[in-house]
This record gives structure tokens, C-alpha cells and sequence, in this order.
């Protein structure tokens, strides 16, 4: 166990950082209390975003900011957290000069993520896929299905529905009282049209959708 690493400085005793505490695994929470202390972002959960798990923005005016939707599960909270400061690290060290999800941002997200791969701190199982995950971490954690899945076997419900990615291609299915019917992958998301208004949404790939039949 590295104890001494995970000590956050002048830990305040507060509402907002009291609820900081809330949302990771216990064993870990010290280090990214830590992370938070020393690149001094702002940090807002946020409500739940279908199109992200998180993001990372910056502006001369407002600094730094990460983002993580509250809705997530303590595991994939961590994961998509680390994702985000490390877009912040990569920014530090290169500014716009990379590309977003490049090798230096996969560096970045390794080398934060590596002093808590350890068994001691995440359970066995997590720790085996986030190691093969991280030798090279796609744009989105939804984008390695080994990980989708075992942050998943960590929800306190199964979620209602289907997944999205099961169905079969001119399915119809419900998502956030709009009807949809499946189309074709782009990417992580499918191109999807409303029934009603014939627009067409990306729908991530791994949502889950109330299927029906379309009559």
C-alpha cells in the first residue's frame, strides 16, 4: 500500500469536498482528491449526458474545468475522471499542438492512472482490463467492450432495457420519450431518426434503449 501518496494537503472540510469523497472508490478517493489539488481545476458533476461521459474544457477566462456525469457508478466515475485530467495534463505539457486523443494524451492517461493499478486498491478483475486498456486507451472507454463490460458488472441496478448495440439495424426503440428507428454505426454511435420528425441523432452504441414494433 503507498499510504503516504494518497495523504491530499490541507484536506478543507466542506459540503463540495466532503461530496468529492462520494463518487469514487474509497480506496482511491485520496488520489484523486490529490490530482484535483494539484492542477487546480474546477470540478462539476454533472448531470447525466448522453452524448459524454465527461469533458474537458479550457479558457483563459475560466481556467480549467473537468466534468463527470453523477449518474455513473464509482469504477467508471474513476475511469472517466482520469480520462479528463488527463486531457488537462496533456494541455499543460502541449497546449493545442496534439491531437486530442493522441499518443501523448495515451501517455498522460497511463501515467495517472499507473500508481493505482494496483489490486490492493481496485478489485482484481478491473485492474487485469484497465492494464490491457491502457496500453492503447480509445477516445472513449465505451470504445473497448472489455471495459464496458466490467464497469458495468459494477452498476447497482442493471439499467431498464436494451442495449442499443443488440438490436438489429431498422429496429424501432424508445430513448427520453422520443421514438427512434436504428440505423447505421458511425464510429461509437448510431445514426438513429426520430419516427415523428424524420431527424436523425447519434445514439451511443452501448445505450439502453425500450425496444417495440413499429407497425
Amino acid at each position: 500500500m503507498r499510504r503516504t501518496f494518497f495523504m491530499a494537503k490541507n484536506r478543507m472540510k466542506n459540503k463540495k469536498i466532503d461530496s468529492f469523497f462520494d463518487h469514487f472508490p474509497p480506496k482511491v478517493a485520496e488520489y484523486c482528491f490529490q490530482l484535483w489539488h494539484d492542477y487546480s481545476f474546477d470540478f462539476i458533476v454533472s448531470k447525466s449526458r448522453d452524448s459524454k461521459l465527461g469533458d474537458y474544457r479550457f479558457s483563459p477566462a475560466k481556467g480549467h474545468q473537468v466534468t463527470v456525469n453523477h449518474n455513473l457508478n464509482p469504477y467508471a466515475f474513476l475511469v472517466t475522471y482520469i480520462h479528463e485530467v488527463a486531457h488537462l495534463t496533456t494541455y499543460l505539457a502541449h497546449k493545442n499542438k496534439v491531437l486530442p486523443h493522441g499518443q501523448e494524451w495515451k501517455t498522460e492517461f497511463y501515467q495517472l492512472f499507473e500508481p493505482i493499478l494496483d489490486e490492493d486498491l481496485l478489485p482484481a478483475e478491473l485492474v487485469k482490463v484497465l492494464k490491457a486498456y491502457l496500453q492503447n486507451p480509445a477516445a472513449s472507454s465505451n470504445g473497448y467492450q472489455p471495459l464496458v463490460d466490467i464497469l458495468k458488472s459494477f452498476d447497482a441496478e442493471p439499467p431498464a432495457g436494451t442495449p442499443l448495440i443488440e438490436l438489429e439495424e431498422g429496429a424501432a426503440f424508445a430513448l427520453k420519450n422520443l421514438r427512434f428507428i436504428k440505423g447505421k454505426l458511425r464510429r461509437t454511435r448510431y445514426i438513429c431518426k426520430e419516427i415523428n420528425s424524420g431527424r436523425n441523432y447519434l445514439v451511443a452504441k452501448h445505450a439502453y434503449v425500450l425496444p417495440f414494433e413499429n407497425s
